[in-house]
């Protein structure tokens, strides 16, 4: 594994590595250099507090905290000394504790509604004009992860702050994996050792999709959820013949169901950097599907990396736009399963999940979405010397499961 990666069991937070080198230098009286230390109290006298707020913000800068991690903490404490919400985001404003909207929007998603009308006030009030709709929408984000943060909110985020990848292998426990020198490494850099990694992204403004469509991603993830990854394993314990399910998430929503742990905005750039690629290898109709599909979309593949990895590379793309959410169970039964020894890192364990699917005959959903199809499941293997002859020698576009059947398994 990477050496800038490090993990956790989900019901913990998501640790990188290379943070547990770098602990600030304990300074006495400093809000900042314990996290666990029981939350400065402050002044209730306004002038007092502004000057606290000030002195902990210069020191914070003085021993290189980041602003976000800084800010998190110092809001933290404010609202635990009962400090006015107007109060606070005056005295973290005038103390240049962090930007105006990054204050705003960390002051309402920690004090919920009840704090934004007197936050946002006083943030328009000691702001130029032209603020005003940065400020809004500041709050109105405060507000979202508010409702995400306390279990209310109803889909995945787009407001991820700690982005990690939850890892549901088929032998083992599920677990997260965070990244401190940036999320490419996620999906291109996972944990090396399994035998067949499945990326699991959602469609497109999954927000605003038809009712079924909704309910399909949230029943895939509950079933990936309750039945990948029993075991009571704390570490992550990668094997040949263990698949595993990759699912990009907000490492602090680590407690909620995992449909709504899922960072969305890390799911479009996943999507968004396949579809580039097969748009550039010439899979054109693949790209497609996965652009204005409903999805969502599973790619399975023989390595650490959701992207091509060069010649004989083998994936299996599987788009689940307009599938009915009864055939999910066996979906995820088709994938969640441990790899014959003898095929593990061979093309033909794709092969196997692809034959798996010989029970997904299930008819057209009456709702299919944002992208009417005639197919309940569309796979697409790639991978190959003979694919850059044809464009897809191996794995044509396959409707239905009669044509999952028909084709043959690739050779290695």
């Amino acid at each position: 594994m990477d050496d800038s990666l490090a993990s956790e069991a989900p019901t913990g937070g998501v640790v990188p590595s290379d943070a547990l080198a770098a602990e600030p230098r304990p300074v006495d009286g400093v809000l900042f250099n314990d996290p666990g230390a029981p939350p400065v109290l402050f002044s209730q006298d306004p002038a007092i507090l502004r000057a606290e707020v000030a002195a902990e913000c210069l020191s914070a800068r003085s021993m290189s905290v980041s602003t976000r991690d800084g800010l998190d903490a110092l809001v933290a404490s404010l609202y635990s000394s009962v400090i006015d919400p107007a109060e606070g985001t005056e005295a973290l404003i005038l103390g240049n504790c962090a930007p105006t909207t990054d204050i705003v929007r960390e002051m309402v998603a920690k004090g919920g509604d009840q704090a934004m009308p007197a936050v946002a006030e006083r943030a328009r009030a000691l702001s130029a004009p032209q603020a005003r709709r940065a400020i809004e929408t500041a709050a109105a984000d405060g507000l979202t992860r508010h409702l995400e943060l306390n279990g209310s909110s109803s889909g995945p985020t787009r407001l991820a702050r700690d982005h990690a990848m939850a890892y549901f292998p088929s032998a083992g426990s599920a677990v997260r994996i965070g990244s401190s020198n940036g999320v490419d490494r996620l999906y291109r850099r996972a944990i090396p050792g399994f035998g067949v990694y499945t990326f699991v992204m959602i469609g497109p403004n999954v927000e605003r999709l038809a009712q079924t469509d909704q309910d399909r991603h949230r029943e895939l993830f509950r079933l990936v959820e309750t039945y990948s990854a029993v075991g009571d394993d704390a570490e992550p314990a990668p094997r040949p013949d263990a698949h595993v399910f990759l699912i990009p998430v907000d490492a602090e929503l680590g407690g909620m169901p995992l449909f709504n742990q899922v960072a969305a905005d890390l799911s479009d750039r996943m999507r968004g950097k396949l579809i580039q690629e097969l748009r550039e290898r010439g899979e054109a109709t693949l790209a497609t599907r996965l652009q204005k599909g409903s999805g969502p979309f599973l790619v399975a593949g023989l390595g650490p990396d959701l992207l091509h990895g060069g010649p004989g590379d083998y994936r299996l793309v599987a788009d689940l736009s307009g599938l009915g959410i009864e055939y999910l169970y066996a979906v995820v039964d088709a994938f969640d399963r441990d790899i014959a020894p003898a095929l593990g890192g061979r093309p033909e364990s794709l092969a196997t999940i692809r034959d798996r699917l010989r029970d997904v005959g299930a008819p057209q959903s009456d709702h299919a979405g944002t992208m009417a199809t005639v197919e309940p499941v569309w796979l697409f293997m790639l991978g190959g010397s003979g694919q850059s002859e044809t464009g897809a020698a191996i794995g044509r576009l396959i409707p239905g499961v009669a044509g999952i059947l028909k084709n043959e398994p690739p050779s290695a």
